[in-house]
């Protein structure tokens, strides 16, 4: 059974809805794909496969494979995606039996709508790389972390004494946090981010359009909550995304506002995140991995610095027709005329 993101999407939650908690998490929400279809031609689906009570669920976004002029016999192709963020297949059952002949079902899909290639980012909470078939190449591309709720409280004491001191200097020169829904702090956040996109030069699809931000903040309604840090001038410092499913929160964006150098923001901005994760009775607060896969990566210090646990991210990647995807590349290739594109390295980077 394949499922539409937007056609079928009271459908699609309810069938989440027979999944235990743990597994019913924001990245499989049909609102979030849709929100990450930011591709042109992509579409969000969910592959179902369900035998008596047993469900292998797979969400992904289809994308249409750009002509190039090439030949491709009167037909299209398509490539498929996980969202921006994490996913890969879920299932309520250990059947190996049933897992397996899940994947068989889903390589059909794969043959019948003429699927080029995959690229898959797994649940580093979930650890779910083991759900699909062995044709898919898995890779462990860095470690995330998280801070799970039942070791700590609301005050600062659970940290180590460099987290703690750095959220009592923000206290002593007058900066506050506070969780918001409100649309001027998500407008507040949206300018400083991609103010800060801009310093740093980022990709470009970390520049989110218009559409991508009213989106998320819709989402954010229902899923989620804003972390805002201002002065004592209520001059905003700093903003954080974060979304939540039924167990698990996760730091979607977040900014700084390059205009005030004001240390231990970012980390007042996450404690007064979890606070507000605890209130909503979740279990765990993922922050994510650092820009890089080193261990001194410093985005990933910081993360490590606030977390007490540590998990592994994989990404899996399969290609279904090696020959016409040496074609496709080529063809993007000759198009950008730069065999050494940033890009180059990525499974899917003709769609750039």
């Amino acid at each position: 059974m394949i499922l539409n993101s937007n056609k079928d999407k009271d459908y699609w939650i309810g069938l989440l809805d027979k999944f235990p908690n743990t597994l019913q998490d924001i990245y499989y929400h049909p609102e979030y794909l849709n929100l990450n279809c930011l591709k042109k031609d992509s579409e969000g689906y969910m592959f179902v496969n369900q035998h008596q009570n047993k469900i292998w669920a797979y969400p992904f976004i289809k994308i249409k494979v750009p002509n190039f002029n090439l030949d491709f016999e009167n037909k299209n192709y398509y490539d498929l995606e996980t969202a921006y963020g994490y996913g890969g297949p879920i299932s309520n059952s250990e059947d190996l039996q049933f897992i397996k002949q899940s994947n068989t079902e889903f390589l059909k899909y794969i043959e019948k709508n003429s699927i080029l290639a995959e690229f898959y980012r797994f649940h580093p909470l979930f650890q779910n790389s083991n759900l699909v078939d062995e044709s898919v190449d898995i890779i462990e591309n860095r470690k995330t972390c998280s801070i799970k709720f039942d070791q700590i409280d609301d005050q600062i004491s659970y940290y180590s004494s460099k987290v703690r001191n750095m959220i009592n200097r923000t206290k002593k020169n007058n900066i506050h946090s506070y969780i918001s829904l409100d649309k001027i702090d998500f407008l507040d956040f949206q300018k400083i981010y991609l103010d800060l996109m801009w310093t740093k030069k980022a990709d470009k699809e970390l520049f989110f359009t218009d559409s991508y931000f009213n989106q998320l903040y819709k989402l954010i309604q229902k899923n989620g909550f804003l972390s805002i840090v201002k002065n004592n001038k209520s001059e905003i410092l700093g903003a954080g995304v974060f979304l939540f499913g039924k167990k698990f929160c996760h730091y979607h964006l977040s900014a700084t506002n390059r205009k005030y150098k004001s240390p231990g923001v970012n980390n007042l901005l996450i404690h007064q995140a979890i606070i507000e994760a605890k209130k909503k009775k979740l279990e765990l607060l993922h922050l994510g991995g650092g820009n890089t896969n080193v261990d001194d990566d410093n985005l990933y210090l910081f993360k490590k610095s606030m977390a007490n646990l540590e998990h592994v991210y994989h990404v899996g990647k399969r290609i279904n027709n090696l020959e016409f995807y040496g074609k496709v590349k080529t063809a993007w290739v000759t198009k950008k005329n730069n065999k050494n594109h940033k890009n180059f390295s990525r499974l899917l980077c003709y769609h750039s």
